[in-house]
């Protein structure tokens, strides 16, 4: 079954802070990172760790190589990402001691992506069973609304939050995959399940909400699920909710009932947040089957 996935690729300078500073702090940090990154690196490594065959799309720079070869040597088809002239995007991440973060983006070649790179992309992979965005990058909107009417399947991940979000035709999503912060930043509903309502009334598709330590959602019109988080001790909580996305979304694509599809994504994303880093620290489907079994949850 092959996902696309079209999103961002990101080299990751991640700080350790004593906390995350307040406006006009000075802090000298405990250690330092380079992680590799993005939001579609994420993702993209998540569904191909969980087992779907996964095409990445999108753009780097010339110094982007780095990043291209570390999905490449896991497994995922690279060749449908392009280089450019213009730098890789990169990320600022000041990460506490209780591993809570806050970033700063620098969207580099991500932001460098045109119509014809997405008709590019798609004509190459047509065929697949499901694009997945999120909103890293350019011709976001372009894309989804070309893959709708070649009638592929489309998962948007709506982050980060900006104001253009909340007027977005999420009509052209069939799936709709956020947190809470950004089903309130979006809907202007605080309670998750009528942010979720909310949501579904504009795409009228599924709406599936994670929670943080209260778990995650699935709506889709006529069926409302919850499912309980796992209480585990998080290191680092980069990359938690691709991770969480990519796994969702292949248990779904593969029939898994939406609860036990929320328990799959909300382990894997469990296994992620005790380890630091996001994109390494990715867990493979065999440690996912693990800690479901462990928790009670076999698959």
């Amino acid at each position: 079954m092959k996902v696309l996935v079209f999103g961002s690729f990101n080299i990751d300078h991640v700080y350790a802070m004593p906390h995350l500073p307040a406006r006009g702090e000075t802090l000298y940090c405990a250690g330092y990172e380079v992680h590799v990154g993005g939001k579609g690196l994420n993702q993209a490594l998540a569904l191909q760790k969980a087992g779907a065959q996964t095409v990445a799309a999108g753009k780097v720079g010339p110094d982007g190589a780095y990043l291209t070869d570390y999905l490449k040597a896991g497994g995922v088809d690279v060749s449908a990402v392009a280089v450019s002239d213009v730098p890789t995007g990169h990320t600022i991440i000041e990460c506490d001691p209780d591993g809570q973060n806050q970033m700063i983006l620098f969207g580099g070649a991500n932001r460098a992506i045109t119509e014809a790179d997405c008709d590019a992309v798609l004509a190459a992979h047509g065929d697949a069973a499901l694009l997945l965005t999120e909103y890293e990058t350019s011709c976001v909107e372009p894309m989804l609304r070309k893959a709708k009417a070649s009638g592929i399947r489309t998962a948007f991940n709506p982050s980060p939050f900006v104001e253009a979000l909340r007027d977005f035709p999420y009509e052209l999503v069939d799936c709709i995959v956020l947190n809470q912060s950004e089903g309130e930043s979006i809907t202007g509903e605080r309670d998750p399940e009528a942010a979720a309502r909310a949501l579904h009334a504009r795409n009228h598709g599924e709406v599936i909400l994670t929670l943080g330590a209260d778990g995650a959602l699935y709506y889709d019109g006529t069926e409302l699920v919850r499912a309980p988080a796992f209480r585990v001790n998080a290191v680092d909580t980069t990359g938690a909710g691709d991770t969480f996305t990519g796994y969702c979304l292949h248990a779904l694509l593969c029939g898994a009932d939406p609860r036990d599809a929320l328990r799959i994504g909300q382990a894997a994303a469990a296994i992620e947040v005790t380890r630091p880093g996001a994109a390494e620290t990715i867990p493979d489907r065999p440690q996912v089957e693990a800690f479901l079994q462990a928790q009670g949850n076999a698959i």
